[in-house]
């Protein structure tokens, strides 16, 4: 993950390594509208892991554009 991220988009909580924190059920940040999935918030992993959890954020992000 990139380092400055953390630093230059306001209102994300990060852990001290980088990463960004996220609701475990809805990988929601911190700030309202924003998700996060894969190596950002994981780390380093394997590919078909950022894309699980790619799916997974899509589904969400669904879900709250739709008000549910």
């Amino acid at each position: 993950p990139n380092q400055n991220f953390c630093e230059t988009f306001p209102g994300v909580e990060c852990h001290q390594q980088g990463l960004i924190v996220v609701d475990s059920e809805t990988y929601a940040t911190s700030r309202p509208g924003v998700f996060a999935g894969g190596d950002a918030v994981n780390g380093p992993d394997l590919v078909a892991s950022a894309i699980a959890d790619g799916r997974r954020v899509a589904d969400v992000i669904d879900e709250y554009l739709k008000g549910e």
